[in-house]
């Protein structure tokens, strides 16, 4: 009885443990700024930066990737969340 409560007890942890280190895993960057370029329209192309950096805005700390994405009418840069993909923030950039 006391062995299948140790092996029953370390199994659950072990699929525990599985399941928070996937919540904390990294995300592709090319699947990120996939995903980004879904949300615009005439997309003529895309780039993203593959190395994370922290982020720090009104308090909150986080790990993303900058990019941009190209449109027919529009350039615009963005910040990702690089454990979700998560679009943070977005800036149109005026060309001349």
């Amino acid at each position: 009885m006391k062995l299948k409560s140790i092996i029953a007890g370390t199994t659950l942890i072990l699929i525990a443990g599985y399941f928070f280190s996937l919540r904390y895993q990294l995300k592709n960057p090319a699947k990120v700024l996939a995903e980004i370029k879904q949300q615009y329209t005439d997309v003529e192309g895309g780039y993203i930066d593959y190395t994370p950096e922290n982020y720090k805005k009104l308090g909150l700390e986080t790990t993303i990737y900058r990019g941009g994405v190209i449109t027919t009418t529009s350039e615009y840069d963005f910040i990702a969340d690089a454990y979700s993909g998560e679009l943070i923030d977005t800036t149109e950039i005026t060309t001349v």
